[in-house]
């Protein structure tokens, strides 16, 4: 199959708005929030916006499945990246209801599923794989041209998702899987994956922080991570080894340590998550920690400071997570179409809506609708 087939189309002429973002006008109150999530219904997939209120108010069909939504942090723009292995990244002016710029990966290499903006967004980061040698990339390209400006090493294979540490910190979860597009979910270096956290340069691409497992557990793969206002990055690891091992899938790690420090989960739940991690996000507040296990049908919540464990909350297929504007709450979306709050301080979960027939994707962002 021709990877770039669906990319073929031209698009449309379309002008960019400089502005600062105001999403009153999509939702129709000067209060709601949005939220950003790819979906599926009916074969078709789809990338769309809905309010605190599950109500969808925009959404557009993709040319193939997507995965995590990408925010521009000063313009109404709202991005998607196609699931690995990715060859769009598709841009949408709000104001407008219109794409207004699709960037591609650099020949030879594929997106993972993440994109993230500078604060100031004047700057896109990607994560991609060269797939002729596995090695991970990072690109810094131009916003809106998309022209690459830059690019390093990530200092590992599958550079997953990235976070900023600071302005001149990216934190990078290497997942160790040497994969190539041609057959994607066939691992091509199970023996010799070697997964790390690496804190890397903006500057100069320099490793200013390497975090890194224990030869014996090898095989677990950082997907996914956060980090919170202190500098504490939150990794959820998938592991590749055998189903029935009792390893640790969620750990923490900061810039002065090579370590990562397992969080405690009691062993019945552990064994729920059936070795696989989904979304990883902070709250507000950056006190508690959720994180997903679509397999498992559950998020599982800590409190950061005291690393204690806090409970679960149980959904069918859950994965995506957002941290809400409330402290230590969250909005939830599943691959049933459900769509719920939870506070694990407070101990409440609400149906927030369902709906038939749609299968949220992985990842779900929040859109602010202060930035007015």
């Amino acid at each position: 199959m021709n990877r770039r087939t669906f990319l073929t189309a031209s698009l449309a002429s379309a002008s960019f708005v400089r502005a600062v973002p105001s999403w009153a006008a999509l939702t129709g109150e000067s209060t709601s929030l949005l939220y950003a999530s790819a979906f599926t219904k009916d074969n078709q997939h789809s990338f769309g916006l809905f309010n605190e209120q599950g109500n969808i108010l925009w959404s557009t069909n993709l040319p193939a499945r997507a995965h995590g939504p990408v925010l521009h942090p000063v313009e109404a723009i709202v991005g998607i990246v196609a699931r690995r292995p990715g060859f769009y990244i598709d841009f949408y002016d709000i104001h407008q209801q219109t794409l207004v710029k699709r960037i591609e990966p650099t020949p030879e290499h594929h997106f993972y599923g993440h994109a993230i903006f500078t604060s100031d967004g004047q700057k896109l980061i990607t994560q991609e794989n060269h797939y002729p040698t596995g090695q991970g990339k990072v690109f810094i390209r131009a916003w809106p041209s998309g022209e690459v400006l830059q690019s390093f090493h990530s200092n590992g294979i599958g550079p997953h998702e990235s976070v900023l540490l600071n302005e001149q910190t990216l934190v990078i979860a290497n997942g160790g899987l040497k994969t190539h597009p041609d057959h994607d979910r066939d691992i091509l270096n199970l023996d010799t994956m070697a997964p790390n956290a690496t804190y890397l340069s903006l500057e100069d691409g320099a490793v200013r922080q390497q975090a890194n497992f224990t030869q014996d557990l090898h095989q677990l793969s950082i997907r996914h991570l956060d980090v919170n206002p202190k500098g504490i990055v939150a990794l959820g690891f998938q592991y590749q080894g055998e189903p029935w091992e009792s390893v640790p899938l969620v750990g923490v790690s900061n810039i002065n340590s090579s370590t990562i420090e397992p969080l405690e989960l009691p062993e019945n739940i552990r064994m729920r998550f059936k070795q696989y991690c989904g979304s990883v996000r902070f709250d507000k507040s950056g006190e508690v920690l959720a994180i997903s296990t679509p397999r498992g049908g559950l998020v599982a919540y800590w409190h950061v400071a005291s690393k204690k464990f806090l409970g679960i909350d149980n959904c069918t297929d859950v994965c995506g997570i957002a941290a809400t504007e409330n402290s230590h709450e969250f909005f939830l979306t599943s691959g049933n179409g459900k769509q719920l709050l939870c506070n694990p301080v407070t101990n409440t979960a609400l149906v927030v809506k369902k709906h038939a027939g749609y299968h949220w994707d992985n990842h779900l962002n929040l859109i602010a609708n202060q930035r007015t």
